[in-house]
């Protein structure tokens, strides 16, 4: 029987964006079967289009909440959504930025045999000019090339642009940490699911492009905008919670001296502007990476006779 695939998107205030990714979920060339739409209480035209645009589509699930959540808590609703209110086999999940081939999603499904313990599937993500998204680049284990003549990197974790996680997997891990916000949210649970002992890949020919306006990673030195230094803060604290989860005491302790010495001292002598706020960013969100403690949430499905589990 062929598998069953959900998609979760999670938008806020780009509708023009969100036009075209929904447009290539419509074309793709493996179903969709349920499409759930997280709008992150967005201030634009956002919810009133997604309630047109369900008209004739009635797969569309819209999701709007009260309050932005960030990409975190969107990513968190969807998936629970998923888990709860639909018995597919696996969820596809992205943002409103990300447009995938038509062939994207029939790609990663056939792949979705290659382990008996896979964990996610991510897409080759690509920038507008078909050159590698740095800010999607993934991390690859030792054994990366294990698998590839087959088109497939082995990886340990990667982004929430063009994603897919079978159902089995969720129920186990969890889902991502709504109070992460933005930022790091993806590497800490594509981590989480390798460190569980499952296996995560990264299909070569499953092409989605990440359609940001420049290919920068994350980078509290080069970052040009006054008014997104500020959310470097949660880049910050949510990597050395990670990182203090995984890390021996030294290894720990050498990260430590790179946030608190060597970044504050680039910026210093690199940043073009803003230094002290930079810093204090900086600073500011390693400190609470060591305090903060968000709870893992477990969710559960439905039982094959379709009642809800507790």
């Amino acid at each position: 029987m062929k598998k069953k695939v959900d998609c979760v998107v999670v938008t806020y205030n780009r509708l023009k964006l969100l036009k075209e990714c929904l447009t290539a979920l419509e074309n793709q060339t493996y179903e969709i079967t349920n499409l759930f739409v997280i709008d992150n209480n967005s201030t634009d035209n956002t919810l009133s289009f997604l309630k047109e645009f369900s008209k004739n589509n009635p797969n569309l699930k819209i999701v709007h909440l009260n309050k932005n959540l960030g990409g975190a808590g969107g990513f968190n609703k969807g998936m629970k959504r998923f888990i709860k209110d639909s018995e597919s086999d696996f969820v596809w999940i992205m943002d409103d930025d990300t447009i995938p081939n038509n062939t994207a999603l029939e790609k990663l499904m056939n792949n979705v045999n290659i382990s008996s313990d896979l964990g996610f599937l991510a897409s080759n993500i690509i920038w507008r000019d078909g050159t590698p998204a740095i800010m999607n680049v993934p991390t690859v284990t030792s054994n990366w090339n294990q698998n590839i003549s087959k088109g497939l990197v082995q990886i340990k974790s990667a982004s929430f642009v063009s994603i897919l996680f079978p159902r089995k997997v969720i129920e186990k891990v969890g889902l991502p940490i709504t109070d992460f916000f933005i930022w790091g949210d993806d590497v800490e649970y594509t981590l989480r699911i390798s460190q569980a002992g499952y296996k995560g890949y990264l299909v070569n020919t499953s092409i989605a492009e990440h359609k940001i306006a420049k290919n920068i990673g994350v980078d509290i030195i080069k970052e040009e905008n006054k008014n997104r230094i500020k959310r470097y803060y949660y880049s910050r604290r949510n990597a050395i919670f990670t990182e203090r989860n995984r890390l021996s005491k030294t290894q720990l302790l050498k990260w430590l001296v790179k946030c608190c010495v060597i970044e504050p001292t680039k910026i210093l002598f690199k940043a073009p502007n803003h230094k002290m706020l930079r810093i204090r960013t900086t600073y500011k969100g390693t400190v609470a990476g060591f305090f903060f403690n968000p709870k893992i949430e477990i969710v559960r499905g439905k039982k094959a006779n379709g009642t809800k589990e507790a």
